[in-house]
């Protein structure tokens, strides 16, 4: 009897007869063995060379990990980690599509891995892969391998498989604060190869990852231990980094403004440009147009908004980190903003030799705005559409970026120039509507317009009392500058008393529903009327004219109800309860309990003159503008005192007061950044 032949396989799976013939892909069927526990290397001296020359099938890849649970994986281990330890083999060969093959690979195997539930995520999955008592030989050399080819990869799609591969590993875990795989990243950073990255116009495509996986890993256990990407972030001295952030950020929050706006046009002149289109289009072709929805994109808008913003508004994050910890960075944004002056628009120059050396190295010189009012805009956008956790997120990043930049001397310097002023498209997709600025204006009264736009937006009985505490921290910081620099602004103030006195009235009708939170919201009170205080006892100093304050006492003596109402309920704080926001200090020690004391002594003051005007002139009602006249007239009987300190408030700190929040906001970041779209 003759031995039993070796079949060698051929490619082909033989079906029934009559059946067609159904052909394998080789990278297929290695891989299925594989995940049936089977070892198709032994015996093969050259199986690994040829796998990694195989194309890469992803999606098969993908479904075959997606659909093995926890236990099969555990059971075939010997198989993972020979895969896991073969693929960093391949990683440092000369061939180039061994590495870009082996690279991609990794990324699946791991991506597959990470997306299972594991009740202990770094131990189990250090066993999967290396087994605990190789993790320190094997991890380093990747890591290393890693920050070899991110820098000296001999074509760009392999330094970009490495960004790749290095953001799946760091991002593994959304908490990564967690993954103790992070820690081989912190022994042996990559931070060098990252910023050449971010700089480099070869790479210019991979910026935006390259700039996010940094601002990750400087989060990482950030305040329990020394983190060396953290502490070279805070150091960056080069614009061409400051730059290329900019130029992502804008890049990002255009696309991502452009989102809304596809969903809804709010631009009056679009408007009616899109409307004669389709109206004269649809003069000839009647069909056209039928059946949708003017000026929208979408069934139904609401739900179209709160799916926005897309993943890559994670950017948002490095913005505040490099704001929060690298002064030069506040410098740079400063003086971006001082290269553009009146008219606001590109200046050309027939003399190149007389070409400045700012123009030289700036591309965004070539622009009508400097990259921050990009920010600024799509900020509009999103406080106003913020409804759900995840854009409470970004909305906390928003403001406190703001709180960080409102503190800054020169950066409020710049904003309130005359000299340089810029139109910035603000969202006007929900009422009530802000005044349509469409006419070139200093920054300053673009920031306040941005958190007056969330104030009034966002009104909900679940109020979110820390993003309004942050959002008048903002007006408190810009309107104090105003007050000690003397910096008369010409600004629609109406609009900030309509927000803040709304506010106010919105909170006293529902009070009974805030009870849970009242030190909170107690909060939020004692920030806005500290602002009415400061202005009324200060507002010589920033008011453009007597106007604007004829203007504030008419709006303090329509609320008067609203402010009799407020007498009774500010400050009854539970005992113990903290009274001082982490974004101002009382005006003074007695402050609490007299915080409302000239607001009264107005408003008691004009009713009285007005009542007295109504029955001298026989009158039962009183228009706006005879109240305008009463209130003119009568400034000189009116005495007020003068509350020391109104425009101190305590410089922000993330450590002291924000820390537990922004590890909130960091795992929504990363879970966004995993879902990123990349150009």
């Amino acid at each position: 009897m003759q031995s039993p032949t070796k079949t060698v396989f051929t490619g082909v799976i033989r079906p029934a007869y009559g059946a067609k013939t159904v052909l394998k892909e080789k990278f297929v069927e290695i891989y299925e063995s594989f995940f049936k526990g089977n070892d198709p290397s032994i015996g093969q001296p050259n199986f690994w060379s040829e796998l990694f020359l195989l194309k890469v099938n992803a999606t098969y890849l993908t479904k075959c990990l997606s659909e093995i649970s926890q236990d099969k994986l555990l059971a075939i281990k010997n198989n993972i980690g020979k895969l896991f330890l073969k693929s960093i083999e391949a990683m440092k060969e000369e061939n180039t599509q061994r590495k870009i093959n082996a690279m991609e690979t990794l990324c699946v195997l791991l991506q597959g891995i990470f997306s299972k539930r594991f009740n202990n995520f770094s131990f189990e999955v250090i066993n999967l892969l290396t087994g605990l008592n190789n993790a320190d030989t094997v991890f380093p050399q990747l890591v290393d391998t890693i920050k070899y080819l991110m820098r000296h990869g001999e074509i760009i799609e392999v330094q970009h498989e490495a960004l790749r591969l290095a953001i799946v590993i760091v991002c593994g875990n959304t908490n990564i604060n967690q993954n103790s795989i992070n820690e081989y990243f912190i022994k042996n950073d990559i931070f060098d190869p990252l910023i050449q990255l971010i700089i480099s116009p070869k790479t210019s495509h991979m910026a935006y990852e390259a700039i996010m996986l940094l601002d990750i890993l400087a989060n990482y256990n950030k305040h329990e231990s020394r983190n060396p990407y953290l502490t070279k972030l805070i150091d960056i001295k080069g614009e061409a980094v400051f730059e290329k952030i900019m130029e992502v950020l804008s890049s990002t929050c255009i696309k991502c403004q452009g989102q809304y706006i596809e969903i809804q046009e709010d631009d009056e002149a679009n408007k009616y440009l899109i409307s004669t289109v389709v109206s004269y289009v649809g003069s000839i072709l009647p069909w056209y147009g039928s059946g949708t929805k003017q000026h929208s994109n979408v069934s139904d808008p609401e739900l179209a908004f709160v799916r926005l913003p897309s993943a890559n508004v994670a950017i948002l994050l490095s913005f505040y980190d490099m704001v929060n910890n690298n002064k030069r960075f506040v410098d740079y944004i400063t003086k971006s903003i001082a290269r553009f002056s009146i008219p606001s628009r590109p200046q050309f120059n027939d003399n190149p030799a007389t070409t400045t050396e700012d123009n030289k190295k700036s591309a965004e010189i070539g622009r009508d705005c400097p990259y921050f009012c990009d920010f600024l805009s799509l900020s509009s956008y999103l406080l106003q559409h913020n409804r759900t956790n995840r854009t409470a997120s970004y909305a906390n990043l928003i403001l406190l970026t703001l709180v960080i930049l409102v503190e800054d001397a020169s950066f409020n310097e710049i904003i309130c120039e005359d000299e340089r002023q810029f139109v910035v498209r603000l969202c006007r997709q929900r009422p009530p509507l802000l005044q349509n600025a469409k006419f070139p204006r200093p920054l300053v009264g673009v920031i306040l317009d941005v958190v007056i736009g969330f104030i009034n937006h966002n009104l909900r009985r679940k109020l979110q009392t820390d993003l309004y505490s942050m959002a008048l921290g903002v007006i408190h910081r810009t309107m104090s500058y105003l007050k000690r620099n003397r910096v008369r602004l010409p600004y629609h103030w109406a609009e900030l008393w309509h927000s803040l006195i709304g506010l106010l009235k919105f909170i006293l009708s529902n009070i009974e529903h805030f009870q849970q939170d009242r030190a909170s919201v107690n909060e939020v009170l004692l920030s806005a009327i500290n602002i009415i205080n400061l202005s009324i006892t200060h507002g010589d100093t920033f008011f453009p004219d007597p106007i604007s304050y004829d203007n504030f006492f008419y709006e303090i003596v329509r609320a008067k109800e609203t402010f009799e109402g407020l007498s009774r309920i500010v400050n009854k704080t539970k005992p113990g309860s903290p009274t001082k926001s982490a974004f101002q200090k009382p005006a003074s020690p007695s402050s609490q309990f007299d915080v409302l004391s000239n607001i009264n002594t107005i408003c008691t003051h004009f009713h009285l003159k007005i009542e007295t005007w109504k029955l001298n002139n026989r009158a039962r009602t009183i228009t706006p503008e005879q109240v305008y006249s009463i209130i003119s007239s009568n400034y000189d009987t009116l005495e007020l005192i003068t509350p020391e300190k109104l425009d101190h408030y305590t410089p922000y700190s993330e450590i002291r007061h924000h820390g537990p929040l922004l590890r909130q906001v960091l795992r929504v970041i990363v879970e966004d950044f995993k879902k990123r779209e990349i150009c």
